[in-house]
């Protein structure tokens, strides 16, 4: 299988997009190791896969299933309660910043992929008639973070009420289902600066033919000010770690002078686009 799509049974919203998406799609159960619930959606080339544990934690999905791609269906929740769908891509540990100074690698961000997401969940939010649903790039954050194959998050956000709305739920499941099994073709780019929902990031992608992998935000950017040894290796993570050659990067007009310089040596040795 190509995808291996992985959902909590924990998570609400992961459950609810999962049975639309087995209401859209043909799939036969299958008997995996380690896992309770397992499922081929031939028309996906794709299996999909329940975890007994939160989604974030599941590193271990990597050992037990043979795939190209991940994609992870979860809920996303957010104290401000905005209603919402967004896709990112996963390494940084941002409930405690500190964490980062050990890591030694970033999961494979799929830009072509987080963009169909991006474009879709407008297409599917506002066929369904959910305009009142934000849609965004989130920066990378939170694991899994040792998967050796690219990892795309979708989400559905951002509190209960949301989690279990079946038309929410639906467009999700429309936009995994049609996105896999479109191609596009597009500008991959990394973002660094801005804000946690990439807002920059977002409408540059939704205006122009970038398409976003991982993106370093400016709360990642301030903590880690003073440190060049910690920064120089995010941004080199974030360029490297992509599973399609990184041609540009873009910075926030925000991001601090001092960073901005390091970036740009960053890319320089790498003969990459700089935008800033």
């Amino acid at each position: 299988m190509e995808y291996g799509l992985i959902y909590s049974k924990y998570d609400p919203a992961g459950v609810g997009i999962v049975n639309v998406l087995k209401e859209l799609t043909r799939v036969t159960p299958v008997n995996v190791r380690g896992f309770e619930r397992a499922f081929i959606a031939e028309e996906l080339n794709a299996i999909i896969l329940e975890v007994d544990t939160d989604i974030t934690e599941c590193e271990f999905v990597g050992d037990l299933v043979d795939v190209k791609y991940y994609v992870m269906i979860s809920k996303h929740t957010s104290s401000q309660g905005i209603k919402s769908f967004t896709t990112h891509h996963v390494g940084i540990p941002i409930h405690d910043l500190n964490l980062t100074r050990n890591i030694n690698s970033f999961p494979h961000s799929n830009p072509p992929l987080a963009k169909k997401f991006l474009l879709n969940l407008i297409k599917f939010r506002d066929e369904l008639k959910l305009n009142d649903f934000v849609v965004s790039y989130e920066v990378t954050h939170h694991g899994p973070y040792t998967l050796r194959k690219p990892t795309t998050f979708i989400e559905l956000g951002s509190s209960s009420s949301e989690w279990g709305l079946k038309k929410a739920q639906e467009v999700i499941a429309y936009v995994v289902k049609d996105s896999l099994s479109s191609d596009l073709s597009c500008i991959p780019t990394v973002g660094v600066g801005g804000n946690h929902y990439a807002s920059m990031f977002t409408s540059r992608a939704l205006s122009s033919g970038e398409c976003f992998g991982h993106i370093i935000p400016n709360y990642v950017i301030k903590y880690f000010r003073d440190d060049v040894e910690v920064l120089s290796r995010l941004t080199n993570y974030a360029i490297t770690y992509s599973v399609v050659s990184t041609s540009r990067v873009v910075m926030d007009s925000k991001v601090p002078s001092i960073v901005k310089k390091l970036v740009r040596e960053v890319c320089s040795k790498l003969g990459l686009e700089v935008i800033d």
